[in-house]
Order: structure tokens, then sequence, then C-alpha cells
């Protein structure tokens, strides 16, 4: 029989077929450079697959069929030796099986805690300690709270007016303005698609860039600071980082869809917060807060985000609004040479910058008005189409669907603000890199 039938025979696939040639587990003959599967052959598969259905490891599985070859257990001391195996697989079946019980009994009671409804979470607000951050985006004067439902710690409705005629809602205890989304390729995430489709070899590097801002924000910032966050849309960073923040500090998030914001602030809700978030749905260039209040900013995506649908850099807009020693943490992702994957893109996303994932554009910009303090590279992957780097203090950006690729390693190092980071040499068209940056705005 040749390998063909027995594959329609037994549902044995070609591949596993050889596998077990190659691993001496079956011995057939060859016929003109082909194997065939004679009785003898077919036998010792049928036991192979026997023996398979009974959890027995191929390496006892080998070991069997040589001692069948040798003798066909016609001997005492070999049928004594098959006993002892098969004896040493029930044994290993049942403790198995225990294993398995006990651990469906902790999956059902892990079933039953995740069925049990949460437990009802702290209803928030505008937070009445952040309501001297906000200003009028228009001429800077004060805004006034018209017909508000609050509490003595939050403003879950209102109306939010200044003299020149500029006005704002607090719905459902978000600022909503009114500049609302006007693009035909971007949706709220409400559901989370982007986190799910992510491979996990992505997940992992995003991880790794976890470990390396938490050890800076950690070891560089101290708490009573007034944080920012953009673009949560597309990766929302401290939504489960809040561990790095205490009740002193103040996070600011902005994006453009209210619904996002809403959804990730129930989830907040149901966990001990640690600090006043004030959430602002604004998609302009102009939120309605003060200038000069932010201490430190987190970037995690938001730089490539902005760019899918404008031109300049995103970090630029927060200038008005930075402290003068204000430090940003980030992550920027990259590629180079990566003709096809920027089609890919500018197809996808009509309204993308050209220099999306352009590490060289993204320094030479970022350097106009900030210092780049340090680097590390995160890694790359080539499941996916995006190329990271990361910069601190909180300079981070999006990705978006492109080619698979190679990376050249960005090592990590100091470096001086007129000093670029150098590409090593190329490996295919494609890179997906990752570094991370420390960046201390110019003065």
């Amino acid at each position: 029989m040749k390998i063909g039938q027995v594959v329609q025979r037994y549902g044995v696939p070609v591949n596993t077929l050889y596998f077990y040639i190659n691993s001496g587990l079956l011995v057939p003959p060859r016929r003109n450079s082909q194997y065939v599967f004679d009785q003898h052959t077919l036998e010792e598969l049928e036991w192979l697959l026997e023996l398979k259905e009974l959890e027995f490891p191929l390496k006892t599985i080998h070991r069997l069929l040589s001692l069948r070859r040798i003798s066909n257990f016609c001997s005492e001391e070999d049928r004594r030796e098959l006993r002892a195996i098969f004896q040493e697989q029930a044994d290993e079946l049942k403790r198995r099986q225990a294993q398995i019980s006990a651990a469906r009994q902790q999956v059902g009671r892990k079933l039953f805690e995740l069925e049990s409804s949460p437990a009802a979470g702290t209803r928030t607000g505008v937070p009445v300690s952040m309501l001297h951050l906000l200003r009028c985006p228009n001429c800077g004067g004060e805004l006034m709270l018209e017909n508000a439902n609050m509490s003595p710690k939050y403003v879950f409705q209102a109306v939010l007016r200044c003299g020149c005629g500029y006005s704002a809602a607090i719905r459902d205890g978000i600022l909503q303005t009114k500049n609302v989304n006007t693009s035909l390729f971007d949706k709220p995430d409400t559901t989370r698609e982007l986190y799910r489709d992510l491979p996990s070899m992505t997940l992992s590097l995003y991880e790794r860039s976890y470990r390396w801002l938490e050890e800076n924000i950690r070891s560089g910032v101290s708490h009573g600071k007034v944080w920012l966050e953009g673009y949560v849309n597309a990766w929302f960073f401290f939504h489960n980082h809040l561990e790095l923040l205490d009740s002193s500090d103040q996070l600011v998030v902005i994006d453009k869809f209210p619904e996002t914001l809403l959804a990730y602030k129930a989830v907040i809700e149901q966990q001990n917060l640690p600090c006043d978030i004030l959430y602002i749905s604004d998609c302009s260039a102009s939120p309605p807060l003060r200038e000069n209040i932010i201490d430190c900013v987190m970037d995690f995506f938001a730089v490539n985000e902005h760019n899918f649908y404008h031109g300049d850099l995103y970090l630029n807009q927060l200038l008005p609004y930075l402290k003068g020693d204000c430090r940003l943490f980030g992550v920027y992702f990259f590629f180079r040479n990566g003709r096809a994957s920027l089609r890919k893109l500018l197809s996808d996303y009509p309204e993308a910058s050209p220099n999306n994932f352009n590490i060289r554009w993204f320094l030479r910009e970022a350097e106009r008005n900030f210092h780049i303090l340090e680097t590390t590279a995160c890694g790359w992957t080539p499941e996916t189409i995006w190329a990271w780097a990361s910069i601190s203090p909180a300079r981070s950006c999006t990705f978006n669907h492109i080619a698979p690729g190679c990376v050249p390693e960005i090592p990590a190092k100091k470096c001086s603000p007129d000093k670029k980071i150098p590409f090593l040499k190329q490996k295919r068209d494609f890179y997906a890199v990752s570094g991370l940056s420390y960046f201390d705005r110019r003065r």
C-alpha cells in the first residue's frame, strides 16, 4: 500500500507518517524510491495508533515497538516488561485523572466567581478638585458651571460656558466638547477589538515596553503630578497601570470618542481608584485646558495614531499645556524601507501621513522642542506589521496594519539631543523595530 492510500485509509496526515518513518517508529520497505506499507508495517501502524489512543508517549511507544520487533513478547521476561510498562501507564493515567478532577473543580469555582455580578463600583464624574485645570480654549477665560448635577467630589452632568460664547457639556461624568470626530476611517473601539486581535508575540513586545516604562516612572517621577494621556481609543496605558499613581496624582485622559471614554470609565470604576481622573472628549488640537499645567505625559500609541489622520507631530499640539520641566514617557512604532507596508497603510487610511512609522521624521520633529534623554529597544516580531520604539518621558505612539517584517536592532543606550539613533543592517524589506526614549522638553 502506498503512503497516499495509508493516509486515506487511516486518516493519518502524510507529514505525521513521514515523522514516524524518520524517527524509526515505522520502518516500511522502499520500492523505486517510494515507501510501501506492507502487512507487517500496517500492523505496526495500527498498534502505534492504538497506543496513542491509550495516551502513551511516543518515546514509550517506540520502546514497545522495539520490544515487539526483537522478541514479539515470546519470553516471560519480555512479557513482564510489557506488563510493567502498561502498569506504569495505568498509574500515570490515574495520577493525571486526579489532577484533571482537581483542575475541573478549580475551574468550576473560577467560573462561579466570574459569573457572579461584580460589586458595584464607585460612580465618578469630573472631579471638583480638577475643575481649576479647565479654561476656555478660545479666549482662555474661566468656564462657569450651569445646571450641575453633582456631589461634593464629582460633577456628573452640567453645562460649561465662557463669556466669549464657548460652551461644552459634562455628560455621564465626561467633559464633552463640540469638536467631534468626522473621519470615516475611525470608530470607537468600545469592545477592544484591537487588543483581542493582537498576536501573542506582539503583546510580549508591549509587555517589555511596559516593564521599561514602569521602571523609569517609578525611579524618575515623584507623586503629586498631573499626568496626561491621549488617543486612548488606540491604546490606554494607564487603564491597567493605575498602581503607578497615588491619591496625590491627577490624570487627564483625552480621546475623540466619548463612547470609548465611557467604556473605560466604567471599567476603572470597578477598581480601587487611586487618583482623580478627568475624562475629556475632544477631537481638536485645543482641548479646554489651562496652559502650563501638565507635569508628565504618557504616550503609548498616540503619535502614530495621530498620524493616521493628521500630518503634524502630536507632541507639538501638547506644548501649550506642558510645564517647562514636563517629562514624557512613551513608545514609538516604526519601520524602515517598508515601501509595501506604507502603500498598504495609505490605501487603508487615505488620510494618513506618509511620515507615519518613520523614525527619522519622528526624531527630527521631536528634537525641535524636546531633548531625547534615553532610548532602548523593545524587540521586534515578524508576526505583525508594526514597528516599535519607545520614548520617554512619555513619547509613545501607535502603529497600524503594515506588512510583516524583520528589524534592525536599536541598542539600549544614552544619547545626546543631537545624536540620532543609528539603524543597523537591513534584514528584509520590512522592519518592525522597537525602541524606548526619554524626552525632556526644551527650555
